[in-house]
């Protein structure tokens, strides 16, 4: 991943012990204790890069052959059409995976962008080194080959879901099914968002004004209630969605 190792001067760090606790309990890992972790992220090549916020960490048109996994901070991953206008993907948190789906590909060309919505540590892994079982026969290495496939299966559902709120027919019914599908995700009414009203309105395709509009009007009727990216449902007896 050429644009990774030099771009915009993002540093090479070494793991500390939040990034291997990180590591540990990321999709990508699961199921490898401490001992196998640390023999297979030498196994393979696994590197650390920091970056500041703002910077970008991909841009649309890189060539990659690495997954990034973030260890701290956060990261959007965007996409900009030719007149500049931006919609966000995604958001990718820490343990969150990110272009893995690209790296796998033949052509290994990234058609979005991917930058630090705050200061960022990233670990990057080759993908043919996940891919391929290595001389050493590392007894996980099945385990991290079937953990990538369950994570690009679930991308898939992920983008499918995504289709669902965006082509709601309304404003109100895309935030609704947005917030709905993040209360059932996260096991509570009461749950925070990783966007702020700008990067919401891109993610839903939606204009920032009518967005803050519609909410407020949700919240006034008591469906809904918010502080920031902090949000409750609360609905009503008899309120229809």
């Amino acid at each position: 991943m050429e644009r990774e190792l030099n771009h915009q001067t993002a540093g090479a760090e070494k793991l500390v012990k939040e990034d291997i606790n990180t590591i540990r309990k990321s999709a990508l890992f699961a199921g490898i204790g401490e001992d196998g972790l640390l023999s297979i992220l030498s196994c393979l090549g696994a590197r650390k890069r920091v970056y500041k916020k703002g910077m970008w960490i991909l841009q649309a048109g890189d060539r990659i052959t690495s997954v990034g996994l973030i260890l701290s901070g956060s990261a959007h991953i965007e996409r900009y059409d030719y007149w500049g206008g931006r919609h966000i993907v995604n958001a990718v948190l820490p343990g969150d995976l990110f272009c893995e789906s690209y790296a796998a590909s033949s052509d290994n060309t990234v058609n979005v962008s991917v930058r630090a919505d705050e200061n960022v540590c990233v670990l990057f892994v080759e993908i043919a080194k996940i891919l391929h079982m290595c001389s050493s026969a590392c007894p996980f290495h099945a385990q991290l080959i079937d953990n990538l496939v369950s994570l690009l299966a679930r991308r898939n559902l992920f983008l499918n879901e995504k289709l669902t709120y965006v082509t709601q027919h309304t404003l109100r019914d895309k935030i609704l099914s947005y917030l709905s599908a993040e209360s059932i995700r996260q096991h509570s009414s009461y749950f925070d968002i990783p966007f702020d009203r700008q990067q919401l309105a891109d993610y839903l395709n939606a204009e920032r004004s009518a967005l803050s509009n519609e909410l407020s009007k949700m919240k006034h009727e008591g469906i809904i209630d918010y502080q920031k990216n902090h949000f409750h449902l609360n609905i009503p007896a008899g309120t229809s969605l």
